[in-house]
């Protein structure tokens, strides 16, 4: 990039931040929110209306209106009319008359109201108006200096401005998420009641934020029908913002475009990998939350405001260990059976020839079209026969057997994408069939066989139905049918439900913790030199 290209782009970077700047001083000055609040209400019974009653009483109400709008308050007048029929079959009628003040704020209302939301309006203008004075003290020395070339110095300055002006960006929506949940939630918990602590200090700033103190005593009545609305004038700062990140960009790092996709791509992952671990959070902070806060219907707080580790020692008395122990017996077993009985046999549908090899692909595939819910009755009257009724060593048997089929197809498509000639060649050099097969074929196999080992353990690890119906005795449940002793049909302790369910994942989280460098070693081990 020659000099007068870099000066030219980098004039254009700091000329965008400083109209930028100017941009939010406009959009803050302009009305952001209306107000509504009800300053008035007259409730007239056995009141129809048109009837005398009606008019004397909206006149009424009309003239108080007048009153306000003479003291220059803009308020609206609205009535609502009951009617209901009583034992007697007369029907009866309530007109409510309500007069309702209307206002609107501005950006720069909020800076002193001393709100959440307005800490965090504070952070994005002091975010960008340092993102604009690092931008203008790393540039403007260098100025026909391209961003390759920088020295340190100025690449910090601008790698500042870069990504304070980001910061400035993605607080924009945690601006307006506090903003509703402040005066949207908050107040109506307080209001209806059901949450007291900070009640106080919210409707002081409120009182001298929304009606310059003159509510008073008076507060509750009047915060209690608030209602806003946003006029969406706030929202143009994401475009403002964005424009200064592009600006910050150019400066930094010259590719707009790459960093811009780049971006877009980080922010896709995030936003995925918080969709996939909600479940899990929920699952976290339940697990340590008492029985109050997990019936709170409301969901007053985030995180627990006391968390309540006793609900592990809850559990763990409460026979989860010994169900854990179960699973993992069960899983381990079905898992070991399967492949063991599964390798041999995809290995004889990969490499052997002999008739009924397509009929039996066929009932393979068949099989995994029945439903263990299908085949309970015959399961258990199986296992009875059996003597395996209640016991650890049916499940893993039956879970085997379900997870058998799937287990050999897999299998059988990995084998046959390896090549014959490395088995030849171990022949040649005098290794027998078992030989090769497990000298050769396994190792470079090792990719299949781990992903059929991760699919039939966690299949056995959370079956629930056929365990449900064979276990009777406590001391044999797995951990699936454990964890159902925390609910029941009138209560359910979500705590210790969520407890159990956490401790329940460790052993796959620590399976996949072991695996993962095998799977990852297994997809290189078929590598020959040629």
């Amino acid at each position: 990039m020659n000099s007068s290209s870099s000066v030219k782009k980098n004039r254009l970077a700091l000329a965008l931040m400083l109209v930028v700047v100017a941009a939010v001083a406009i959009l803050l000055s302009l009305p952001a929110f209306r107000f509504n609040s009800c300053v008035y209400t007259k409730k007239s019974p056995n009141t129809f209306v048109g009837d005398e009653t009606y008019q004397a009483v909206s006149a009424e109400v009309e003239q108080v209106a007048g009153e306000l709008r003479a003291d220059g308050i803009e308020v609206t007048v609205n009535e609502t009319v009951t009617e209901r029929t009583n034992s007697k079959g007369e029907t009866t009628s309530l007109v409510t008359f309500t007069i309702n003040e209307e206002f609107t704020k501005n950006g720069w209302a909020f800076l002193g109201a001393g709100l959440t939301s307005s800490w965090v309006l504070m952070g994005i203008l002091a975010c960008l108006v340092l993102s604009v004075v690092c931008a203008l003290l790393g540039t403007l020395p260098g100025m026909d200096t391209s961003y390759r070339a920088l020295d340190s110095r100025a690449r910090l300055l601008r790698s500042a401005s870069y990504w304070l002006a980001l910061v400035a960006f993605l607080l924009v929506p945690v601006f307006f998420m506090t903003n509703t949940y402040t005066l949207s939630r908050r107040v109506a918990l307080y209001s209806g009641g059901i949450a007291t602590e900070g009640k106080e200090a919210l409707f002081a700033k409120l009182n001298g934020f929304l009606f310059g103190g003159a509510a008073g005593e008076n507060i509750d009545a009047a915060l209690k029908d608030l209602s806003f609305s946003n006029l969406y004038t706030l929202w143009a700062l994401l475009p403002c913002m964005l424009v200064a990140v592009i600006a910050g960009i150019q400066l930094r790092f010259g590719a707009i475009k790459h960093t811009l996709l780049r971006g877009l791509l980080y922010g896709f992952v995030i936003v995925l990998c918080l969709l996939i671990l909600y479940p899990y959070y929920v699952m976290l902070i339940t697990a340590f939350r008492s029985n109050a806060e997990t019936t709170d219907m409301y969901f007053q707080h985030i995180f627990p405001t006391e968390w309540k580790f006793e609900n592990l020692k809850h559990i763990i008395n409460q026979g989860v260990p010994r169900y854990l122990l179960n699973s993992a017996l069960i899983a381990g077993g079905a898992t070991a059976i399967a492949l063991i009985c599964g390798i041999p046999a995809a290995y004889a549908m990969a490499r052997m020839k002999f008739k009924g090899k397509k009929i039996f692909l066929g009932f393979v595939i068949m099989s995994q079209m029945f439903s263990p819910v299908v085949l309970l009755i015959g399961i258990s009257q199986l296992m009875g026969t059996l003597g395996l009724n209640d016991s650890i060593l049916g499940l893993m048997l039956i879970n085997a057997a379900f997870n058998q089929a799937f287990a050999i197809w897999l299998l059988r498509g990995t084998f046959v994408a390896i090549s014959p000639e490395m088995e030849q060649a171990a022949r040649i050099d005098g290794c027998t069939v078992f030989g090769s097969l497990w000298h050769i074929l396994l190792p470079m196999a090792a990719p299949g066989i781990v992903t059929t080992l991760i699919f039939v353990f966690i299949n056995a690890w959370n079956e629930y139905t056929i365990s449900t119906v064979l276990i009777s005795t406590a001391a044999n449940r797995p951990i699936t049918v454990g964890i159902t002793q925390f609910s029941s049909f009138n209560m359910i302790e979500w705590q210790y439900l969520f407890a159990a369910s956490l401790l329940a994942t460790i052993p796959v989280v620590i399976l996949f913790m072991f695996i993962e460098k095998h799977l990852t070693a297994g997809l290189t081990s078929g590598g020959v030199k040629g």
